[in-house]
């Protein structure tokens, strides 16, 4: 009995000790601050080099964004916690937010949102242009469709650029 148990153990412990494969995260993956925004239409360009804050967040298969597309700051409601119509469509109209799941290839990635803030966004998608060089991450939206298949009206009438920053 003894000579099986030393064997038994011996082979456990190789075992244990054997490297276990770890796959490397994707191009995508960390949390990234938006450093610049860029606006382009037949009528010229703007570029927006101190955005508001934002923040995309891509893990294994799910994103988050969250971010605000214009440069001036949101000020505090008249009375806190207690937005009047008009201010709710300030703020409305002021943040992106949305998350879901993701998959990309070597030069484009495509969200699912599960949840956004516009509610017809939710279930349908968007495709983004995408390049990662070192901790700058660029991306631009090449289409966008809601949950009924209504393709986005921006698409086509303007582009807008990010380059976001890795933070993490």
């Amino acid at each position: 009995m003894r000579r099986l148990i030393v064997p038994a153990i011996v082979l456990c412990l190789l075992a244990g000790c054997q490297q276990v494969a770890v796959e490397a995260p994707g191009p995508l993956e960390g949390s990234w601050r938006i450093s610049e925004i860029r606006i382009v239409s037949k009528r010229g360009e703007y570029i927006d080099s101190e955005p508001q804050p934002g923040l995309f967040i891509f893990h294994e298969e799910h994103y988050s964004m969250v971010w605000m597309p214009f440069g001036e700051p949101l000020a505090d409601f008249a009375e806190i916690w207690k937005p009047s119509d008009e201010e709710k469509l300030t703020s409305w109209n002021s943040i992106v937010v949305n998350a879901g799941t993701y998959t990309y290839t070597e030069s484009t990635v495509t969200t699912v949102p599960l949840v956004a803030k516009t509610p017809e966004f939710a279930g349908g998608y968007a495709v983004y242009d995408y390049r990662v060089v070192a901790d700058t991450l660029w991306m631009e939206m090449t289409d966008c469709m809601s949950s009924g298949d209504v393709q986005d009206p921006g698409i086509g009438a303007y582009t807008m650029p990010l380059r976001l920053t890795r933070v993490e």
